[in-house]
């Protein structure tokens, strides 16, 4: 047993020892790769651009960085997880097993999700939660607006990619998939202008890694649509759950396979609920400020 014991103690730190590399590498890969360079690029500027703006609402600004870190952050992780078969042999870095290296990718969400972060201070500065902007939410509320819309995409947009990259194999998928996500944003959004008060549009609009919750109405006040911001904070971290684990779930064999399944079964099961109470908590009705 002692043996045993010992052995398994030298595999685990045998693990340890290949992934940290490993998860450097592929994390250096991300950061230069050059459509992420973009993102970041183009989510400074308009950060730069628009501070001071004059805006009448908060969603005017705060989609763009999740379509850059978040969208593009996606496409960038996609070509990385598709390129990572031919840049294995690597030496010192031999990953042991496909979820091991799938683990590895799943990392580089941490560098746009840090930019994310960098971003939601930025917004702060020039939009601080107590300005008109945000219409009738609370303090609290109004960040976790900021939070939902610019932090969580920039971290669930690259875990997705990885996803997308594990499973398909059409090169484009990842733009594809990039064109749907907005266009259904833009479809329930349109929605929701005709029938702010509708409980299932609700669901529909939240039904997405992004949603707005605010709008201009023909008075000139903000107003703040249904949905609980913070609940749809746990619906979007519930998808980025799922992406890991879908992401996991390729080449897993055995006891591990079994193990990603039941955590995809609970964390699917979750991700229904905090959908039902994001479309439900908050204002049940559009609120003018």
């Amino acid at each position: 047993m002692t043996t045993a014991l010992m052995a398994a103690r030298h595999q685990t730190g045998a693990g340890r020892t290949t992934f940290v590399p490993l998860a450097a590498r592929e994390m250096r890969r991300f950061v230069l790769n050059p459509v992420f360079l973009f993102a970041v690029v183009m989510t400074m500027w308009v950060a730069w651009s628009r501070a001071g703006a004059a805006v009448t609402e908060i969603d005017e600004v705060n989609g763009y960085p999740a379509v850059f870190l978040g969208g593009f952050g996606m496409m960038a992780a996609y070509c990385l997880t598709r390129s990572m078969r031919a840049s294995e042999p690597v030496a010192g870095v031999t990953p042991t097993s496909r979820p091991a290296r799938t683990a590895a990718l799943c990392w580089v969400a941490i560098v746009p999700f840090c930019c994310g972060v960098l971003t939601l201070f930025g917004f702060l500065h020039s939009y601080p939660v107590g300005d008109a902007v945000y219409g009738p939410f609370s303090p609290s509320a109004r960040l976790a607006v900021l939070v939902g819309q610019i932090v969580v995409p920039s971290l669930g947009g690259p875990l997705l990619g990885v996803a997308l990259g594990r499973w398909v194999r059409f090169p484009g998928a990842a733009f594809v998939l990039f064109l749907v996500i907005f266009g259904w944003v833009e479809l329930v959004t349109i929605l929701t202008f005709s029938r702010p008060d509708s409980a299932p549009i609700a669901v529909l609009r939240l039904f997405s890694p992004f949603a707005f919750f605010t709008d201009q109405a023909d008075s000139g006040a903000v107003m703040a649509w249904r949905g609980s911001p913070w609940f749809f904070i746990g619906w979007q971290l519930a998808l980025c759950a799922i992406a890991v684990l879908v992401a996991l779930l390729r080449g897993a064999e055995g006891p591990v396979r079994t193990r990603v399944i039941r955590a995809l079964a609970i964390t699917g099961a979750a991700a229904v609920i905090l959908l039902m109470l994001a479309a439900t908590g908050g204002f049940t009705h559009a609120v003018a400020a």
